[in-house]
């Protein structure tokens, strides 16, 4: 049906070169307190589109924003309301929902300036150098004053009493039939039980719900010119009735599916087993542990939530009561055998469970012990019941469950995430006593639950925020805080059901379970002297020592740390660059005293001395740590702040975060280089048929409903000689890489008497020369002519991630220009030579194909 649809239609207009296609006019993107991302800007091109039209008043006065969950509706619906009073003139607006608690959220959004999720310019809205002001009513004005957007925040049910009883402070029909009226609509399929009800006799419920939609209906049309916007993420189009009344009003569609493909949610993992509940909760704890402590040791501030589904009060406050007993009464052998019960059932590597089991193996199991104890004690588990849960007190509580000095780590509960929660933070979902409950009820509500959990936690990570994923092409760890786990029953009947509603629901799932995508090295390849005699050529590493390091420089912290401080940021589709909304800044040097500087370290378990100590041998006390010229006196934090704005207007609050944003950083540098093995420029030999063998990789198996976007795949290179396996297991830039080399595999075998192209999975490493990074490149060309062997090393890099990985590449600059670099070989004839990253971008796909058209297809250069 999608095609039918009003979006299809103006999409169809748009690709007409002859169309005119309008642009976001810039008041609205200079008024809005975020950068809107690309389908933001887009859903506000169509509706502008409408609006431009000759028979807006007719065919376009009321108009539906079909958006997921978690994209920002409410950011397009602000758009709306600043070009409906610029170029509408249309002063009275009308914003009603079902629920008392998004009206709260709402409130905050639309007015509250000291709200961090304030949708306009904190200085004030200007619109063509006139100050614009947003004055909240019960009843608009007869006279409005100039320059003014009066706002109505009410529910539909409050909306509905107040036109049908009229009263002091109350609108009425007869008041708005004056007055032009703008109706915004959000979660809008609750006043549609009117035209979607096929039954004859309808409930009571349904009954009060449709004289709602009756109510909507009659407001719009008291003028031409008024206006009816509705936005939800859910309406059901394969109802005839709500198709046929939406088909020509849907001005913008943007599914989940397209939300998740675009990786603006979190990825989703079925975690499906029989175990007793207990043990369910238990490692559902140690999983959320886990991701903790993933994410500190990266440097990233994170603080998990679980939620644990029941579906009776009783049973929620039964297993509240059960998992504080286990936790508090928790012992040493009973965690280790935990953990060696779950390493001899989860033994695949690529299982989410074998990494976290594995992880916990080689922890101090009694400091793990501690940290359960402390995180998920009586007073950071919130047991919620069904009202509680939904009252206006307890859902703005509940939003700020994302703060870092909210306590709450876990929460009980019977209903299920509502439209006024909107925590982004929730990162598993637990199942408990639910059994195999296969209705299709049952499964649609999990799917939304699981909907709304999908939502993207934004993170800064190595002095990045990111509002995607950026991990997904990355073999990282940290794919675990882009994750939502939902731990469900291994049981068949139910998991079909729940597929189904998933796939409804456009949710893209996969199963901690795997499938094999397997390479071989060509029988053919295994007879050559390349193969036989051949080498890899690696550079050495020497050990390093407790000497080694007397000073955090030689933990790779840099002199100075910045800190970028911004009211509101956002991040482009397809841009690692982050998009702020002051543009304008300065920066100030940060004179942390050693007071504040204490407290910081006070508040950070790391940097207790006997266990700092274990890191900084070099040390002998806090004091020289913090004072020490070697140590914290030798770095500057420097803070960028927007103009206007300099360190002594923030909060000591404020600044302590600075410090504990800078002292995560400096953790994360000393676990990850201390005694670790240091490059070196000297490079030797490993025979080829050693380190290249036959491999395996394991990828997540999607499931058979829910299609994923794999991005590895498996390539039948069988035809090409001068690939060295039978298959290249490679995504979708890899393979054009090596679509690249056979399209000028003719012109290679013209210069050098053999050619193989070699896929180096995890098995050659370079280590940065005199640090202690290492990568390990993608590829391998070995070249060879009457005079030399080449060896040459290959780096297919996602733009998104060129900044961040731009370390490797000058490892890669450095081999081919360094003097130092040497090959210990048996004779002088083996060259190396790094070649830029390989890229999608076309500026950074052009340097590499200069690089290497300098340094492989013209042999003169290559023999320097």
């Amino acid at each position: 049906m999608s095609n039918e649809i009003l979006h299809s239609r103006i999409q169809t207009r748009f690709k007409d070169i002859f169309e005119e296609i309008p642009d976001v006019p810039k008041y609205i993107l200079d008024n809005l307190n975020h950068e809107i991302r690309p389908y933001q800007k887009q859903a506000l091109r169509q509706f502008i589109y409408t609006q431009r039209a000759d028979t807006a008043d007719v065919s376009f006065k009321h108009l539906l924003f079909h958006m997921a969950t978690g994209s920002g509706k409410t950011l397009v619906l602000a758009g709306t309301i600043l070009y409906l009073f610029k170029e509408k003139g249309l002063q009275n607006f009308i914003f009603f929902v079902n629920s008392d608690a998004i009206i709260k959220k709402t409130r905050d959004n639309l007015t509250n300036t000291n709200s961090p999720k304030y949708l306009f310019n904190d200085p004030g809205i200007v619109i063509d150098g006139k100050s614009i002001k947003i004055q909240l009513v019960d009843v608009f004005p007869i006279s409005p004053a100039e320059n003014t957007i009066y706002l109505k925040l009410t529910t539909i049910q409050k909306l509905h009493s107040d036109l049908t009883k009229p009263g002091e402070n109350k609108i009425s029909f007869d008041m708005l039939k004056e007055m032009r009226t703008v109706l915004l609509a959000d979660e809008a399929h609750h006043i549609n039980t009117l035209t979607k009800s096929e039954k004859k006799k309808l409930s009571k419920k349904e009954l009060v719900e449709k004289t709602w939609e009756s109510t909507v209906q009659k407001l719009l049309k008291l003028d031409y010119s008024n206006r009816l916007v509705e936005f939800t993420a859910t309406i059901d189009l394969d109802n005839e009735a709500l198709f046929n009344k939406y088909c020509d009003k849907i001005v913008y569609q943007y599914d989940l599916k397209s939300f998740m493909d675009q990786g603006y949610s979190k990825n989703v993992i079925l975690l499906r087993s029989n175990q007793e509940d207990l043990n369910k909760m238990f490692n559902a704890a140690l999983l959320s542990q886990y991701k903790k402590y993933i994410a500190q040791s990266n440097g990233v501030d994170f603080k998990p939530i679980i939620l644990f589904k029941s579906n009776k009060i009783s049973i929620s406050k039964e297993a509240n009561r059960d998992f504080l007993d286990l936790i508090e009464g928790l012992s040493v052998d009973q965690l280790k055998n935990n953990i060696q019960n779950g390493l001899s059932i989860h033994d695949n590597e690529r299982s989410i469970w074998n990494k976290m089991y594995k992880y916990y193996e080689m922890r101090n199991l009694e400091k793990v012990i501690e940290d359960l104890q402390w995180d998920f004690s009586n007073e950071s588990i919130l047991n919620a019941n069904e009202q509680s849960l939904v009252s206006e007190s307890n859902a703005i509580l509940l939003n700020t469950l994302e703060d870092l000095n909210n306590p709450i780590r876990a929460i009980f509960a019977v209903a299920k995430l509502n439209e006024g929660w909107d925590v982004l933070n929730l990162f598993d979902i637990v199942r408990i006593s639910e059994g195999a409950t296969a209705t299709k009820k049952t499964t649609d509500s999990e799917a939304q639950l699981i909907g709304r959990g999908a939502r993207y936690h934004p993170f800064i990570f190595m002095g990045e925020k990111s509002y995607m994923r950026r991990f997904d092409f990355k073999e990282t760890d940290l794919k675990a805080i882009e994750t939502l786990h939902y731990h469900t029953i291994n049981e068949n009947s139910y998991i079909k059901k729940l597929e189904q509603s998933l796939e409804a629901a456009d949710i893209q799932t996969v199963e901690d379970h795997y499938v094999k995508l397997e390479a071989k090295v060509k029988p053919k390849i295994k007879k050559t002297d390349f193969y036989k005699k051949g080498k890899v050529y690696v550079n050495k590493t020497v050990p390093t020592s407790v000497s080694d390091y007397q000073s955090l420089k030689d933990y790779g912290v840099s002199k100075e740390y910045s800190i970028s401080y911004d009211v509101g940021v956002e991040k482009r589709f397809g841009s690692n660059k982050e998009t702020r909304s002051q543009t304008a800044k300065h920066e100030e040097y940060f004179n942390v005293s050693i007071s504040m500087l204490r407290k910081a370290i006070q508040r950070n378990k790391f940097y207790r001395f006997n266990n700092l100590k274990t890191y900084v041998p070099a040390i002998t006390s806090i004091k020289d740590f913090i004072e020490g010229e070697n140590f914290l006196s030798s770095v500057s934090i420097i803070i960028s702040l927007p103009l206007g704005l300099s360190l002594n207007d923030l909060s000591a609050k404020e600044k302590l975060g600075f410090i504990e944003q800078f002292l995560s950083y400096v953790e994360g540098k000393i676990k990850s280089n201390y005694l670790k093995e240091r490059g070196t420029y000297s490079f030797e030999g490993v025979d080829i048929s050693k380190v290249i063998t036959d491999y395996v990789i394991e990828k997540n198996k999607a499931s058979d409903k829910i299609q994923l976007n794999q991005v590895i795949q498996s390539k039948n290179m069988k035809r090409h000689d001068w690939f060295v396996y039978d298959n290249a297991v490679v995504n979708g830039l890899e393979y054009e890489m090596i679509d690249f080399i056979a399209n000028i595999i003719q012109e290679l075998e013209e210069i050098y008497s053999e050619v193989y192209l070699i896929r180096n999975e995890r098995k050659a490493k370079i280590v940065e020369f005199n640090g202690t990074r290492g990568f390990m490149p993608d590829f391998l060309l070995y070249l060879k002519d009457a005079d030399f062997t080449y060896q040459v090393f290959l780096e297919p890099k996602g733009k998104k991630w060129y900044t961040e990985d731009k370390w490797k590449e000058d490892i890669l600059m450095e081999i081919s220009d360094n003097p130092d670099v040497v090959v210990l070989a048996e004779n002088e004839s083996v060259r190396l030579h790094g070649i830029k990253f390989y890229s999608e971008d076309t500026d950074l796909r052009r340097e590499f194909k200069e690089d290497f058209s300098m340094k492989v297809l013209k042999r003169n250069k290559l023999n320097k």
